[in-house]
């Protein structure tokens, strides 16, 4: 097992309770990869994935399974805010980040113009062209609703996700949710008032999202060997695989690479050529995040974030109000979480801890119309943490897992299979079930 992230976590979980032997190696000193939580302002806090979708059937099951359903904290209501024309305005409700489900809530919200409001009404009748293979998110919902719904909703919300531009993601990798409606040709705010609309379920635990990555391996017999660098899986004299690593060579029957493409391609370029080809078109964004600690009333009551477009051209791209959106949080000092990065933009993990804050610090000021003095900071840079799941992603992906499997290697990821914890989780899930056919592999050996 190769990566230390929750999907490599989940996979060796899984692997090793059917009685298969596995060692996960992780080239930092930690495993976690993307779930970190820290210590700040009295409180553990997360910098990194900052909650999970309790919803999701595989995480509800996982969560059971280690005991942590029952510990879990809901997220609180609050409104979420759009700068917006100038100022802040509330999301409207029904509006997602693949665009609105309701349009009346947008009419209301002033966030689009008269012309902007007449267009997105024509959904329905430009509903009727239907969609064959893969286009992007924001072609797609351009063509739906038109530019100003792109711009202005599905970029703050789906683009600052991703750190990407959404008139490049892939509709079938981030929102295949939207693929049935798009092949027949059926109006997506019709078939989403139909279904209804359910809660966000979103949640985490008192001592943060680190709870969950330190449970996945209690009482598994998995080894975990930390600070060990993989340089390389490669074929061995017995026909099995040697995974090189900073720290002696492992035979292997099997490999999970459970790390970003461009790290898996690195690995994998003498053993597969065509796939290390297929994983280096995976680009990434590099982001920042910053937590702040500000004096008790400096913000809005009620706001929970502010999303930021990327047309406003600022380094903020997204503030969440950590103390007003997680119970175990409120009562004191405001706590804020800023965060920084999108693709093309790989420098803003380069810029000093002074300039980042003056200049985030700056734009909350700007954005929220209230001056930012904080008494407490921590800053935590992730580079390249977000992979583009560009058009074209999934068929990219399907050919790469094709060109490893003769090599018995499995991916695992986000790389892979999309952002967010309950994906990851799928991910680990599906990688195990890929080599569930196999024999235990012999003590001492990488899976």
């Amino acid at each position: 097992m190769v990566g230390g992230g929750l999907s490599g976590l989940v996979a060796a979980r899984t692997l090793a309770r059917t009685g298969t032997s596995v060692v996960l190696l992780e080239r930092d000193d930690r495993v976690g990869g993307q779930v970190r939580s820290e210590p700040f302002g009295g409180a553990v806090v997360d910098v990194g994935a900052e909650s999970l979708h309790r919803g999701a059937p595989r995480v509800a099951a996982l969560l059971d399974e280690l005991g942590l359903g029952t510990t879990l904290v809901g997220a609180a209501p609050g409104s979420a805010r759009l700068w917006s024309r100038g100022r802040l305005r509330p999301l409207p409700a029904g509006v997602g980040p693949t665009g609105p489900t309701r349009l009346w809530p947008v009419v209301r919200s002033g966030v689009l113009s008269p012309v902007g409001l007449l267009r997105a009404g024509l959904e329905p009748v430009r509903a009727r062209r239907r969609v064959d293979g893969d286009v992007s998110v924001g072609a797609f919902l351009e063509h739906r609703f038109g530019r100003e719904v792109v711009d202005r909703f599905v970029d703050p919300l789906l683009g600052t996700l991703h750190g990407a531009d959404v008139r490049r993601l892939s509709l079938a990798a981030t929102a295949p949710q939207l693929l049935p409606a798009a092949r027949e040709g059926r109006s997506l705010v019709v078939a989403r008032r139909s279904r209804g609309a359910g809660g966000p379920g979103f949640a985490t635990w008192t001592g943060g999202m680190a709870t969950l990555a330190d449970a996945v391996l209690s009482g598994t017999s998995v080894e975990v060997r930390t600070s060990t660098v993989v340089e390389e899986v490669r074929r061995g004299a017995d026909g099995g695989l040697v995974v090189a690593t900073s720290c002696g060579p492992l035979d292997a029957a099997a490999v999970v690479l459970a790390t970003p493409a461009g790290p898996a391609a690195d690995v994998v370029r003498g053993l597969a050529p065509d796939a290390a080809a297929l994983l280096d078109g995976v680009r990434a964004a590099s982001v920042v995040t910053v937590l702040a600690r500000l004096p008790h009333g400096s913000l809005p009551e009620g706001t929970t974030g502010v999303l930021v477009p990327s047309s406003a051209g600022r380094l903020l791209k997204a503030v969440t109000v950590l103390s007003a959106k997680w119970p175990h949080l409120a009562g004191g000092d405001v706590l804020v979480r800023l965060s920084a990065g999108r693709a093309g933009e790989d420098d803003v993990c380069a810029l000093p801890d002074d300039v980042l804050l003056a200049r985030l610090l700056a734009d909350l000021a700007a954005v929220t119309g209230v001056p930012a003095e904080p008494t407490e900071t921590l800053v935590h840079r992730w580079p390249a943490a977000l992979p583009q799941l560009e058009v074209g992603h999934v068929e990219r992906v399907v050919a790469a897992r094709a060109a490893l499997a003769p090599h018995d290697v499995v991916l695992a990821g986000a790389s892979y299979d999309g952002l967010g914890l309950a994906a990851c989780v799928r991910s680990g899930l599906a990688a195990a079930e890929r080599l569930a056919d196999r024999t235990a592999v012999p003590a001492g050996a990488s899976s």
